[in-house]
C-alpha cells in the first residue's frame, strides 16, 4: 500500500451512526438553548461533580455532545477521513472497542486530574464534552499504522503523519502545563495513552493466541449447532390431551 499520501475513504457504517447521533444531539441542544433552557452538555457532558454523584453514564455520552458547528464539522472530518480507514482495516467490533477504550481513558484521566487539582475550585463542576479526545487517539493510531502518510498541518504545511502526531502531543502537553484548560488537555492525552495501550494489547502474541483460540471455539460451536437435526421416532404416539 502506498503510504505517501492520505486517501479519502468511504464513510464507514459505525462512523455514519456516530455522526448522525452527534448531529441530532447538537440540533436538540441548540433548540433547548434557544428556547431559554439549558443545553444537553449539562446532562450528557462528563462533570466530576455529577459523575461522583451517580451519573456514571456520562463517561460514555460526553463525546457525542459538540460545542458548536465547527466542532462538529472538524471532528466529523476526523471520523470520516481517519476513522473510516481504521474501521475498514480493523473491522467494526475492534474499531468500536478502540473508541470506547480511548473515550473511557480520556474520561478517567480527566476525572483524576480534576479531583486532585480542582476539587476545591468552581472548575470541579466544569464538564468535559466533545470528540476531541477520541479524535486525538484516532490521529495517534493513524500515525502508528501509516507513519509516512502526508497530513496538512493547519491546512497549510504538509507533513508526515508521525510528525503531525508529535506536534499534537507537544501542543497538548504545553496546554496541560501552562494554560487554564489544562485538565481538558490531560483528558485528550489520556485518550491517546489508552488508545495506544489498546493497540499494543491486540498486537501482542498472547492476545492473538487468545483471540485465535476464542475464534476456533466459536467456529466449533457453530458447526456443532449446524449438525443438529430432528430424528423422528417411529414409535411416537399421538399426543394426549386433558379432557
Amino acid at each position: 500500500m502506498n503510504q505517501s499520501q492520505i486517501q479519502i475513504p468511504t464513510l464507514s457504517k459505525v462512523n455514519k451512526y456516530i455522526l448522525v447521533t452527534m448531529g441530532v444531539l447538537f440540533l436538540l441542544s441548540s433548540i433547548m438553548k434557544a428556547s431559554g433552557g439549558i443545553g444537553l452538555v449539562t446532562y450528557l457532558g462528563l462533570s466530576p461533580a455529577m459523575f461522583f454523584s451517580g451519573h456514571l453514564y456520562e463517561i460514555l455520552t460526553y463525546p457525542l455532545i459538540g460545542s458548536g458547528i465547527f466542532d462538529i464539522l472538524f471532528n466529523g472530518l476526523l471520523l470520516w477521513f481517519i476513522g473510516s480507514e481504521l474501521e475498514s482495516q480493523w473491522g467494526a467490533v475492534r474499531y468500536i472497542s478502540f473508541l470506547i477504550t480511548s473515550t473511557i481513558g480520556a474520561g478517567l484521566v480527566y476525572l483524576l486530574v480534576a479531583t486532585v487539582f480542582l476539587s476545591d475550585s468552581g472548575l470541579f463542576g466544569y464538564p468535559l464534552y466533545g470528540m476531541h479526545g477520541a479524535g486525538s487517539a484516532l490521529c495517534l493510531a493513524y500515525a502508528v499504522l501509516y507513519p509516512d502518510r502526508i497530513f496538512t498541518f493547519m491546512l497549510i504545511f504538509p507533513m508526515r503523519a508521525r510528525y503531525f502526531c508529535m506536534i499534537l502531543v507537544g501542543m497538548l502537553l504545553f496546554n496541560g502545563f501552562f494554560t487554564p484548560g489544562k485538565v481538558l488537555a490531560w483528558g485528550h492525552l489520556g485518550a491517546m495513552a489508552f488508545g495506544y495501550g489498546w493497540m499494543h494489547l491486540i498486537s501482542s502474541p498472547k492476545w492473538k493466541k487468545f483471540a485465535a483460540k476464542h475464534e476456533k471455539s466459536r467456529e466449533m460451536r457453530s458447526k456443532s449447532k449446524a449438525n443438529l437435526r430432528i430424528v423422528k421416532d417411529d414409535d411416537e404416539k399421538p399426543p394426549k390431551y386433558w379432557q
